[in-house]
C-alpha cells in the first residue's frame, strides 16, 4: 500500500463533512463539533442539501458545489450514497476519505458486503 495520501488523511489542509448536519446527537453533528472544537485551522466546508449553515458555517448542498478541493472528506451519510461520493470525490481531486456509516458492513449483511466493496473499487 502506498503511503504518498497519508498527510491528507493525518494533516489535511482543508475538510469537507458530507452529511454534516445541527440535529443533536447525530454523526454530522458530532464530526463538526470536534473539528470546529479540535483545533482545526483550515477550511471546514459542510455538505448537506438541508441546510444553509451548520454550526454556524456556510453549508454546500452537494460536492460539486463546494468552492474548493478538499484535501479530506468525511462521509457522514447512509452507505448506499457512499460508493458514488468515493467516485466524485477522486474524480475532482480530493485526496483521503473517512467513511463512518453504520450501516455500510453489518454482520451478514449482502448488501453492505456489496456496498464496501463498490466503494473500495472507487
Amino acid at each position: 500500500m502506498s503511503t504518498r495520501n497519508l498527510k491528507y488523511l493525518f494533516k489535511p489542509a482543508s475538510i469537507a463533512v458530507i452529511g454534516a448536519s445541527n440535529r443533536a446527537g447525530s454523526v454530522g453533528a458530532l464530526v463538526m463539533r470536534n473539528l470546529l472544537h479540535g483545533g482545526f485551522q483550515g477550511p471546514i466546508m459542510p455538505v448537506n442539501p438541508n441546510y444553509q449553515a451548520v454550526a454556524g458555517i456556510w453549508a454546500y448542498p452537494e460536492v460539486a458545489a463546494l468552492p474548493m478541493v478538499p484535501e479530506l472528506a468525511v462521509i457522514c451519510t447512509s452507505a448506499t450514497t457512499v460508493p458514488a461520493l468515493i467516485e466524485e470525490l477522486g474524480q475532482w481531486g480530493t485526496r483521503a476519505a473517512i467513511v463512518i456509516s453504520a450501516d455500510l458492513k453489518q454482520s451478514g449483511d449482502e448488501q453492505g458486503n456489496t456496498l464496501q466493496t463498490l466503494m473500495l473499487e472507487r
